[in-house]
This record gives structure tokens, C-alpha cells and sequence, in this order.
């Protein structure tokens, strides 16, 4: 049954953030339910509203219009704080006070030099959670390096063994360091609004996204205290299946990806009469054998899927119960992907700027409280006076003094 309360409904957060590694975890609350306030300043904006469309860079920045501004800030309010200024610090103070969650990605120190380190938030409101997520942590011999997600990445590990064994490490080309601490840090604050509903505690949460990368390569690390080497770097294959790889079909720069689980496997192949001579080769039965002929199997396959589109090919392969997949792009995905149309995977999000945006949707799966974005598109400062007016009560006077003070930032910055 379908309830009309949303899973967060009531809970407040306030986020002081940049990046990915925060934004996204105020996102899926606000999703659900929660009311996020996003602080932004005039100097220092979300890094997502300094976008310039490639399709018309001519047109300079647009704040409000990249698609990762929606993907990471949309369904949030936002108000824009100078924090440099101790007009803006008390009123931050005044909204920790009302919330339940307060959630930072700053480099570390960063809310302590403002005034707002945990010592003092945690005054001013007992109950509160807060959530520091930071490159390295707040202690330790790197706690005060400068990250991002590519070289998080590369001290992780990840990078090492990324990439083909005949080239040198590469980046993925993706902030998988941000995601990896969003999503902990998700988890991690839910286990405090948990802890808090039984204890009437509140906690401080700090996340490393160092940490969180490394964690992720648990297993090969493993490896490499068990071996003595670093792991290998694999390109598409595998250690544990065999064989495995993208393999080029019809089209232009059109692949598929198969891998072949188990020897039960490499036997289901036998039912494509291109392949049934190879499965009964006594030498290839068993994964070993499999991958020192790696080359031939390879050529055999990739004769097998050059003659079919991949759509095709998968079909086959699925049909016989092997593990098979379109190496998709974004226009598949979007257009042509049955089974994400099925499942409703995008979201249509009202904006203030285009009417009305898709967005690849929130699949957190909470079928009894679905969540839903409000909206997409808000400028810098757009909530200036829901938030400061309506939520902290202040008069049309106050507010004016904060505005006059340039504690409150109102208008357009300049970029």
C-alpha cells in the first residue's frame, strides 16, 4: 500500500557543500521527503552553477541550467549566505538550530575557520547530526590536502589497476570517490536518525572519501597482501571467468559484453553452431584451459558477434542463460531501453528555468513512500525569503538589515 506521508517527511537539513560527495546525499533525502536547505554564497557558488552549455557557449555561464545541477541539487532550497561575515554566521547558527541534519563536504577545518565547527554546533542544537565528508578525514597526515576525485582515485588504487595491462593506469573518467562517500554517508546518517529516535542523541558523522575508495577494492587488496604484487590490470577480462570481454558487432562502434560464468557456461555455448567446435575441445573444458587460448576464443567470438547487431547477439546469448549486455550509450538508455521505460527510471522534474527537465531518477525503491522531486532549476539565493522570512521568523525590517549588511545575498552574482 502506497502511504501519503514521504519517508523523511519532516526531517531538516541544512548543507554547506560543494562537489558531488555532499550534494548527493541532501538529493535522495529531499527525494524523500526531507527539507533541505542548500547555503550557497556569491563567491562561492555550487561548482555545478558554473556551466557552460556546449551547444551554445556563446551564451557564457547559465547557473541554473547544467544537467548536473539537477542531477545533484534538484527538489532543494536555496539560500545564498556570505559566511565571511558574522551577520552570516549567526543566521547559519539560527538554521542549525531548527534542523535535524547538517551536512558538509568542505575541506577540513574549512566550518571550524567559519565558526561552525562541530564543537559549536553541536551547542547550539543537542539532538543535531552532523555529517562531515572529506578527502582524507579531519585528522591525520593528509587531512588538510586539497582532493578531488581523481587523485582520491589515484591514491586509492583504483587507478593502478584500471585500464589495459599493455598501457598505464587510467582515471575512470567518473568522481566514483564522491559517490562511494554519498552513498556511506546516506547510511550512515540514517543509523543516526535511528539511533537518535531511540536515544534522543545527536552524533557527528566524518567520512573519508579516501577511505570509502579503499574500501571498495577490499578484495584485491587482499591480493596483494596474500601475493605479494599489485593486482593485475585487466582490461575487460577476468581473473574468475572465462572467457569475458566486449566484443565488436554489427554498426558502427557497436559491442556487446558477454562473460562466461563457469564451465556450465562455456557449454551452453555449444547450442551456436559457430561456436559448438570449440566447446568440444578437451583443453578448453576448464577455466585454466580457457585462458591461455584467451586469443582464440576471443577471434571465434568476435566472428560470431560481428555478423549480428548487439541488440541481437544479447538476445541469443540471454536465451541460452549466459550473462550478455549492450555496451550502451546514453541515447540507448534513454530512447531505446525497454526495460528502463518499464520501470519508469527517469524522472520528469518541473523547472523554473525550461518547464520541465528529465532526469535520471532516485532508485532508492521505496515502493510503500515513493519519493518525487518538487522542482529543478532554482537560482542562487531563490529561497532567500522562504527560508529566512517564513522558516526563521524574521521581519521585513531584520531581513532588510541582513540584505543591507551583505550577510543575506540577494540579485544575480556575477560570474
Amino acid at each position: 500500500m502506497v502511504g501519503t506521508q514521504k519517508a523523511l517527511e519532516g526531517i531538516r537539513v541544512v548543507e554547506f557543500s560543494q562537489g558531488m560527495a555532499g550534494p548527493w546525499i541532501g538529493r535522495m533525502m529531499a527525494w524523500s521527503g526531507a527539507e533541505v536547505i542548500r547555503v550557497e554564497s556569491h563567491s562561492v557558488p555550487g561548482v555545478v552553477r558554473l556551466y557552460v552549455s556546449p551547444h551554445e557557449p556563446e551564451r557564457g555561464i547559465q547557473p541554473e541550467m547544467s544537467p548536473w545541477f539537477t542531477d545533484w541539487d534538484a527538489g532543494k532550497l536555496f539560500v545564498a549566505l556570505d559566511l565571511k561575515k558574522p551577520q552570516g554566521v549567526e543566521l547559519a547558527k539560527k538554521l542549525v538550530a531548527r534542523a535535524d541534519i547538517v551536512i558538509e563536504n568542505n575541506r577540513a577545518g574549512a566550518m571550524a575557520k567559519l565558526g561552525l565547527g562541530w564543537d559549536v554546533l553541536r551547542k547550539i542544537n543537542s539532538k543535531l547530526i552532523g555529517l562531515s565528508s572529506s578527502g582524507f578525514g579531519n585528522e591525520g597526515p593528509h587531512a588538510n590536502f586539497v582532493t578531488w576525485g581523481p587523485n582520491v582515485e589515484a591514491m586509492s588504487g583504483m587507478m593502478q589497476m584500471s585500464g589495459f595491462p599493455h598501457r598505464q593506469g587510467a582515471t575512470t573518467q567518473y568522481a566514483y570517490p564522491d559517490a562511494l562517500s554519498a552513498l556511506h554517508g546516506l547510511f550512515a546518517v540514517l543509523c543516526a536518525l535511528d539511533h537518535r529516535d531511540r536515544t534522543g542523541e545527536g552524533q557527528c558523522i566524518e567520512i573519508s572519501q579516501f577511505e570509502t575508495t579503499v574500501a571498495m577494492l577490499g578484495p584485491e587488496m587482499m591480493d596483494q597482501l596474500a601475493h605479494h604484487r599489485p593486482p593485475p590490470k585487466l582490461g575487460n577480462a577476468s581473473q574468475n571467468m572465462a572467457p569475458q570481454g566486449c566484443y565488436p558487432c554489427a554498426g558502427e562502434d557497436r559491442y556487446c559484453a558477454i562473460s562466461i560464468r563457469n564451465d556450465d557456461d562455456w557449454q551452453k555455448l555449444a547450442a551456436l553452431p559457430a561456436l559448438a567446435l570449440l566447446t568440444q575441445d578437451p583443453d578448453l573444458a576448464h577455466i585454466d584451459g580457457r585462458k591461455r587460448e584467451t586469443d582464440k576464443i576471443d577471434q571465434a567470438l568476435t566472428a560470431w558477434t560481428k555478423e549480428r547487431n548487439a541488440e541481437g547477439a544479447v538476445e541469443e546469448l540471454q536465451a541460452l542463460g549466459l550473462c550478455a549486455g549492450v555496451v550502451q550509450n546514453t541515447e540507448d538508455q534513454y530512447l531505446n531501453d525497454p526495460h528502463l521505460a518499464f520501470r519508469k527510471a527517469f524522472e520528469q522534474i518541473p523547472h523554473l528555468k525550461k518547464g520541465e527537465v528529465t532526469a535520471v531518477g532516485i532508485p532508492l525503491g521505496l515502493t510503500g513512500t515513493p519519493g518525487h522531486t518538487s522542482r529543478a532549476g532554482a537560482a542562487l539565493g531563490e529561497d532567500n525569503a522562504t527560508v529566512f522570512r517564513d522558516l526563521l521568523g524574521l521581519s521585513e525590517t531584520a531581513y532588510s538589515e541582513f540584505v543591507k549588511a551583505g550577510a543575506i545575498e540577494e540579485g544575480a552574482p556575477e560570474f
